[in-house]
């Protein structure tokens, strides 16, 4: 088996992350982008993880100044160490959970959320570009068209 030659980047025989992320302070906030899962629901589609993430509690954000957001449930932010997280995400009880990891590499965002015991979760459909970057003008861009959805999420170590 062949070692990452990155500690950043997947073991060759694990694919590449289909998704974005980005953690930002004042506030401390995690910005997750994850592309859309069509499901068809009777005569329609629509993006499933849309709507779980809906079902945990995330409403759309209307104002990308005002962060103020209600509790989710079923949903955790566990922080892995200093330099990573990941959120985990009940899709159901006989489902059970999906993980999305976050490498972020800042200690003291971690030991922030941690001392809070919680973090203002965002999921963007288009915040952040390709190489990662994450701009106010973007995010307003986004809130704007519809594509994000905040919730308070509770965090710690597990």
């Amino acid at each position: 088996m062949t070692e990452p030659t990155h500690p950043d980047q997947p073991h060759p025989d694990q694919p590449a992350p289909t998704y974005q992320w980005a953690v930002t302070s004042d506030p401390d906030v995690l910005h997750v982008q994850l592309p859309p899962v069509a499901v068809v629901d009777g005569d329609r589609v629509r993006d499933a993880l849309r709507a779980l993430f809906a079902r945990r509690g995330f409403a759309a954000l209307r104002d990308p100044e005002d962060l103020r957001a209600r509790a989710a449930n079923g949903c955790v932010l566990r922080l892995v160490d200093d330099r990573s997280a990941e959120l985990v995400v009940t899709i159901s009880e006989g489902v059970g959970v999906t993980r999305v990891p976050v490498p972020h590499h800042d200690p003291a965002w971690s030991a922030r959320v941690l001392a809070a015991g919680e973090v203002t979760v965002l999921v963007t459909e288009a915040a952040i570009d390709p190489s990662g970057a994450l701009t106010p003008e973007r995010l307003a861009a986004d809130v704007a068209a519809g594509g994000v959805s905040l919730a308070r999420v509770p965090a710690g170590e597990l």
